[in-house]
């Protein structure tokens, strides 16, 4: 079953020469269609809230409808009723734009991310967009780990899915942040969210050419607090079961390109 790469927001932040992705995943399961984040929605760019309005001129977004998932898949001659699932790393405003755009798929999150991006608190629940899930989406909420994979809990979304994914609790940007591994016949793809990032040395589970990372001006410490501790466990993974896994963050055009064949 076919797992294909999305761009759906390109970023090209403010007085920065910094290009990123706004990485989806579109895969076929045997219960029809399921996307991992949903990126920028038609909605953001034809009438966009407050906080949208703001982030996307911050970004530098080209707000290309043509970007978003539901443009993309009618393109690929899918229809968005064919979007059965759809499994969010978080609830942020560039992650779950386009739940909209899918009103009638189950919507699968951790339930502390949930009860974070209704409830927030902390200095990065700013990020949350409550308008974009205005319309009622049919929730799942998925808290208990039953399950080990390569040393972190893990959470089955569907038992009996084909092929398998799991949600692995990985808090640190989010209350509730995940990440999502997807089984495959070559192995395992972990879409990681925003618990790593390409852009800075420490935080890069690939460590890509450091003077193409743009943030390395940033602190350790100060990454540590914007996107969680886990990404020395994630370059462990790479490290030691590379052959095995394929992790991809959640704006990393370096994976994007690979996967894609773009330059």
């Amino acid at each position: 079953m076919a797992i294909i790469h999305l761009n759906c927001g390109t970023l090209r932040p403010l007085f920065t020469n910094f290009l990123a992705v706004t990485y989806c995943l579109l895969v076929e399961t045997d219960d029809g269609l399921l996307l991992v984040d949903t990126g920028i929605g038609t909605f953001d760019y034809k009438s966009p809230s407050f906080r949208m309005s703001l982030f996307l001129p911050l970004v530098g977004s080209p707000r290309d409808l043509e970007e978003t998932v539901v443009h993309q898949i009618v393109r690929l001659g899918f229809a968005r009723e064919d979007i059965r699932h759809i499994v969010l790393t978080h609830l942020h405003l560039d992650h779950a734009g386009g739940l909209r755009d899918f009103p009638d798929a189950n919507v699968h999150v951790h339930r502390r991310e949930f009860e974070a991006a209704n409830h927030p608190k902390k200095p990065m629940e700013v990020a949350y967009d409550k308008a974009q899930w205005s319309h009622g989406p049919r929730w799942q909420l998925h808290e208990a780990a039953t399950e080990s994979w390569f040393g972190f809990d893990a959470i089955p979304i569907l038992p009996g899915l084909e092929p398998k994914v799991m949600l692995l609790p990985l808090p640190g940007h989010t209350r509730g942040h995940c990440g999502v591994a997807i089984e495959s016949e070559g192995g395992w793809l972990l879409h990681c969210g925003d618990a790593a990032s390409a852009y800075h040395r420490d935080a890069d589970p690939h460590q890509h050419d450091a003077s193409e990372q743009w943030m390395n001006f940033l602190p350790e410490g100060f990454v540590r607090y914007v996107i969680g501790k886990h990404f020395p466990r994630l370059r462990r993974l790479v490290l030691e079961h590379g052959s095995e896994i394929d992790l991809v963050s959640a704006h990393d055009i370096y994976a994007f390109k690979q996967h894609t064949g773009g330059s």
